[in-house]
């Protein structure tokens, strides 16, 4: 029987259009690019991390709002909270969905597989691996709070704190038995942060044990992994994170290749300034719109990076873009860029 790699996706009272999510990815997933990677074929994207404790002590949400805020045309979505309070995953769930437009959120993602110094420090993120009872109950009391509102939740993890602490398949089993909709698992431990391979055998293993959908999550880079993945581990849907940085393009090759059990090929085309440049645009235009021009640019450098890598003259242009102050000026860049290319061709 073939293998049907995209398909819709329930979670909970949730239906997904397709099983392909973009992974939440601090700096990266706001309302500024998360709307590209849907319109290019996600099927469900997660905001930023945000911190539960923050939500509570934030009453207008002024601090946060740059963080949680999505246009209801963006769903379905998953607003992603971190602590190791389970009050504050409480407060800050009632807090979120009483809110009347966060309330419209489809829900809840708690993140207990963050593998960042300051994260784990504070006994957050994937330092909860190593407290399984502590996260059990943050589990419970995120699906008590929820549940009065109708909204699912999840739950993100690693494949374990190190090698000798691999302990994916009983945390998922406690997660499932906690309240927890789906799960999605990232096949490294804490300690490989994004380092090495991940270990998708440990992902298939974790889909044996739960009856929960699984997302498959870590080396998700090509139509080829994707499927590869499918078949190895046999998850219900993959999520993609630092391979759809700069490349939103990304999602609409997985939905192309997985439509076909055997495509003809796997090689995915390549992309010109004539195709990158008015999506980068859209990207800086609704991040302006978002964090006012200057801090709008200085974080659109960085997406830049991504962007341009790779390509043609863009080690070149991404010097440049450093040191852009306005949009204007990233503008001209990315014209010279495109002018350079075309020359490059025409030589070529």
């Amino acid at each position: 029987m073939p293998t049907l790699f995209l398909h819709p996706l329930q979670i909970g009272n949730v239906r997904l259009d397709n099983n392909l999510a973009l992974a939440p990815l601090a700096g990266t997933s706001n309302l500024a690019f998360r709307p590209i990677c849907r319109r290019f074929g996600a099927g469900l994207t997660v905001s930023e991390l945000v911190s539960a404790r923050g939500v509570c002590y934030d009453p207008e949400f002024r601090r946060n709002w740059r963080y949680l805020v999505f246009d209801p045309t963006e769903r379905p979505i998953a607003i992603q909270l971190f602590g190791s309070e389970p009050k504050d995953f409480a407060n800050a769930i009632r807090r979120i969905l009483e809110h009347p437009l966060l309330g419209q959120c489809s829900m809840i993602d708690l993140n207990m597989g963050c593998p960042v110094n300051k994260i784990v420090k504070a006994g957050e993120g994937a330092a909860l691996m190593r407290t399984p009872d502590r996260a059990a109950r943050i589990i419970e009391a995120s699906v008590k709070a929820a549940d009065g509102f109708n909204k699912p939740v999840t739950v993100k993890l690693r494949k374990g704190w190190d090698d000798s602490h691999v302990n994916a398949v009983s945390f998922a089993r406690l997660a499932e038995s906690a309240g927890a909709a789906a799960l999605t698992v990232h096949g490294r431990t804490r300690s490989q942060f994004y380092g090495g391979r991940a270990d998708w055998s440990v992902i298939g293993e974790v889909k044996a044990a739960v009856s929960v959908p699984v997302y498959g999550n870590g080396d998700i880079d090509s139509p080829s992994a994707a499927r590869q993945m499918i078949r190895e581990a046999g998850v219900d849907g993959l999520m993609l994170g630092r391979a759809a940085r700069g490349n939103p393009w990304i999602f609409s090759w997985l939905t192309n290749a997985l439509t076909v059990e055997e495509p003809k090929s796997d090689i995915v085309p390549e992309l010109t300034p004539d195709d990158k440049i008015p999506v980068i645009l859209e990207h800086l235009d609704a991040l302006i719109d978002l964090r006012g021009e200057l801090t709008a640019i200085r974080e659109m450098r960085k997406q830049l990076i991504f962007y341009l890598s790779g390509t043609p003259h863009g080690a070149e242009i991404k010097r440049r873009a450093m040191t852009a102050n306005s949009r204007s000026e990233i503008l001209a860049v990315l014209e010279d860029w495109r002018i350079k290319c075309k020359k490059h061709c025409e030589h070529s």
